[in-house]
């Protein structure tokens, strides 16, 4: 008999210690029924029989995940900035405004309007660059250059002249995959050190409402969500490897196939529409897309008015920010009766049922690890709108919020999450959260806080919160 940590959690608060060892088959039935101890001579302990085969694992319902050390915050207080409330022992600051030069005065670029997905790089002398894509028309990408002691030392752009730039990713090989969130939308690949000339298109990824992407070179994948009330989650699978921009190696982003996820029992463009069954491991497989080289929500509309039958893929309502955790090898956790270990999973948001999704790449595996039922147990506000995504160094998952509750919050794996941080008075969103690469950095902006234009016009402010060393 399998039993999943909720069910766990029930058993040991409904029935005590007893039931719930008894439900994993902890201890013989005398010992726990009759109140006798096992002895030596129980036959039940002897060894097993050497002639029969061992009985194979139970097959995990959920995948073995575990919580940062965000999860131990405490309770909000005011940051002196802005009015944002942040867990005491962190501090805030302000660093680029819309309209504005960023903090320091000396660097002449005017930081972009309606900030979104960003990622952090580091740099060779101990510093790093903070990029940050602009989900406006025309749109693009800035960046913000620190050195080691997290004093900002430049200002400029990355990309230009593309069209409402939403989230992205960052690829181990140090370039920032900036996606365009519009029916035929493209992603660029852009040096975080470079110029807006140096960056490409690559159209072998897909026409689609791209949002954001992570790579996983192991596979030879970038993984990518699409911002649809009907879309897919995609993968596109690079042919090889070439040359990078700063020498390295990269995967081939221009030739490959892209391919969309389908959970097992839920193909063609079908949705998990019970949760309690979604928030239980499920069996995926991959399947090519139809024309590739078309815009993908006309290609799921032409397939559907011609056939009756949906096109390839399961229904992700609204997909936001994906990213991906890894461990190293002697830290993978075994996924009871599946073949491999824990090493890579992918987490993704949906705006649209305020889902977070873990998926299991190597095992093909996925199950929602979060979801609004279990906030609301607890007495908080659900989500409103969840949006870009980032892991920490440490571990810890944490999801932005768009609307009205503007809430960075720490995703605690099947129980309620935490609030890392509140910007006050709504109507804006919460974006581009990114750690730099020690944790002790994070930072994020208010898509549509005051700008430093005339009037005031709520078009964006980037800040950093510095988390203390217990906590990364």
């Amino acid at each position: 008999m399998t039993i999943s940590r909720r069910q766990m959690m029930q058993l040991l608060f409904l029935g005590g210690g007893a039931a719930a060892l008894a439900a994993c088959g902890g201890g013989s039935g005398s010992s726990l029924v009759g109140g006798g101890a096992d002895t030596p001579n129980d036959p039940d302990l002897g060894e097993p029989d050497p002639g029969q085969p061992p009985e194979p694992p139970p097959v995990a319902r959920e995948l073995p995940l575990k919580a940062g050390p965000l999860a131990n915050i405490g309770e909000l207080v005011d940051s002196g900035v802005d009015g944002i409330l942040i867990p005491a022992g962190f501090s805030l600051r302000l660093v680029a405004t819309a309209g504005r030069q960023p903090v320091s005065s000396a660097f002449g670029y005017l930081w972009h309007p309606l900030p979104d997905g960003g990622a952090v790089f580091p740099v060779g002398d101990g510093g790093w660059v903070y990029v940050s894509n602009s989900e406006f028309l025309p749109g693009g990408v800035g960046a913000l250059r620190f050195g080691a002691d997290g004093e900002m030392l430049d200002a400029y752009p990355i990309l230009r002249n593309t069209r409402i730039n939403c989230a992205g990713g960052a690829t181990p090989w140090g370039t920032w995959l900036s996606c365009e969130e519009v029916d035929d939308g493209q992603v660029y690949e852009c040096d975080p050190l470079g110029s807006p000339r140096q960056a490409q298109s690559h159209p072998a990824m897909g026409l689609f409402k791209h949002e954001a992407a992570a790579v996983d070179m192991a596979t030879s994948t970038v993984f990518m969500t699409e911002d649809e009330g009907d879309g897919r989650l995609y993968r596109f699978v690079s042919a090889g490897r070439v040359s990078a921009v700063n020498g390295g190696e990269g995967l081939d982003l221009d030739n490959g196939q892209l391919q969309v996820l389908e959970v097992s029992g839920f193909e063609n463009g079908a949705y998990m529409e019970d949760l309690e069954a979604a928030r239980e491991i499920h069996r995926v497989r991959w399947v090519d897309v139809q024309s590739p080289d078309q815009p993908q929500k006309r290609v799921r509309e032409g397939i559907l008015n011609s056939t009756g039958v949906g096109a390839p893929g399961t229904r992700f309502k609204g997909g936001e920010g994906i990213w991906i955790q890894f461990w190293p090898e002697g830290a993978q956790e075994t996924v009871s009766g599946y073949a491999h270990p824990l090493r890579a999973v992918v987490f993704f948001a949906c705006k649209g049922d305020n889902r977070v999704y873990a998926l299991d790449v190597d095992n093909d595996l996925i199950e929602v690890v979060f979801d609004n039922a279990q906030l609301e147990a607890t007495g908080e506000a659900g989500f409103d709108d969840v949006d870009n995504l980032v892991i920490s160094p440490a571990g810890d998952v944490v999801v932005a919020e768009d609307g009205d509750a503007m809430r960075l919050m720490v995703m605690v794996p099947n129980q309620p999450a935490k609030i890392l941080l509140q910007v006050p008075g709504g109507g804006s969103e919460l974006t581009g959260p990114a750690f730099t690469p020690d944790g002790s950095r994070l930072y994020f902006s208010s898509q549509r806080a005051p700008s430093g234009l005339t009037g005031l016009l709520p078009l964006g402010r980037t800040y950093e919160l510095t988390v203390p060393e217990a906590f990364r």
